[in-house]
C-alpha cells in the first residue's frame, strides 16, 4: 500500500484566468485539498477498455484521509481543516466519481463528479471532465470543474466549518456561484493497478482543486461593483 501523506506533491493544473470581465481576481477564490482518500476502480473489460474510478474519505488502519477546504480572499477568509481520520468522528466526508473511457496508448477521457461535505452538513459540489495519464507506476488525472456550487443547510447560512472550529463564510461564494476551475487528482499504485486494466481497491488517492467565479458570474459581481461606485459617486 502506498500511503500519499508523506510528502506527496500534488500540483494544480495551471491556466486559470487571473481576471474575468473586468474583474481583478489574483489567483482561485476557493481551493480544495484532500489526501490518502481510498481510491477503487471498477475495470468494465477490454474491446475497448472502460470502467469507473472512486475515492471517499476514509478511517483505516492503513489509510487516514485529512483534507482542507479554503476560502483565499475578501470577507470571510479563511480554512476549514480536516484532520486524519475525519470521516470516523465527524458528519463530514468526500468523494469523487471518474469515469474512464476512449483510451488510446496511455491515455484516455474521464467525467464525474466530487463532492464535499463539512461537519454540519454544508457542501461543496460540482462536475468535471478531463484526461487521466498513465506511466511510471504511476496514474493522474487532469480536469476542468464546471458549475461549482456551495450548498448551505436548509436551516441557515452558517460557515463551512472543519474541526477545531475552522471555518470560513460562503456567503462570498454563494453571490458569484457557480464556480469553475481545475483539478488533479493523483493516486500512486504498482502494477497491475497502474496500468487500469483490472479492478483495485483501497489504493491511496490525493486530490486537489481550485475554483474561480464562472465569467458570467464575475459579470454580475463587477456590474454590482459599478452600481455601488456610481452610488458613491451620486
Amino acid at each position: 500500500m502506498v500511503n500519499t501523506r508523506n510528502k506527496m506533491a500534488i500540483v494544480v493544473a495551471a491556466g486559470l484566468a487571473s481576471s474575468v470581465v473586468g474583474t481583478a481576481l489574483a489567483g482561485p477564490m476557493v481551493t480544495f485539498t484532500y489526501t490518502n482518500l481510498a481510491g477503487q476502480y471498477s475495470y468494465n473489460g477490454p474491446g475497448p477498455d472502460t470502467g469507473q474510478f472512486r475515492a471517499v474519505a476514509t478511517a483505516t488502519k492503513d489509510l487516514q484521509t485529512d483534507g482542507s477546504v479554503s476560502l483565499v480572499p475578501g470577507g470571510g477568509a479563511g480554512t476549514a481543516v480536516f484532520n486524519p481520520g475525519f470521516s470516523a468522528r465527524t458528519f463530514a466526508n468526500f468523494q469523487i466519481d471518474i469515469s474512464f473511457f476512449n483510451r488510446v496508448g496511455n491515455m484516455a477521457s474521464g467525467n464525474g463528479s466530487f463532492i464535499a461535505r463539512d461537519v454540519f452538513g454544508n457542501t461543496l459540489s460540482g462536475e468535471l471532465a478531463g484526461d487521466w495519464v498513465m506511466f511510471g507506476g504511476a496514474v493522474f488525472f487532469n480536469g476542468a470543474i464546471r458549475g461549482a456550487v456551495f450548498t448551505p443547510i436548509p436551516t441557515a447560512l452558517i460557515p463551512f466549518t472543519g474541526e477545531n472550529n475552522t471555518s470560513f463564510g460562503m456567503a462570498g461564494p454563494i453571490a458569484v456561484q457557480p464556480l469553475d476551475g481545475s483539478i488533479v487528482q493523483i493516486f500512486l499504485a504498482t502494477p497491475p493497478n497502474s496500468n487500469m486494466d483490472q479492478d483495485f481497491r483501497e489504493v491511496s488517492t490525493g486530490v486537489a482543486g481550485q475554483l474561480i467565479p464562472t465569467p458570467a458570474s464575475a459579470a454580475l459581481l463587477a456590474m454590482g461593483g459599478l452600481v455601488a461606485a456610481r452610488r458613491r459617486r451620486n
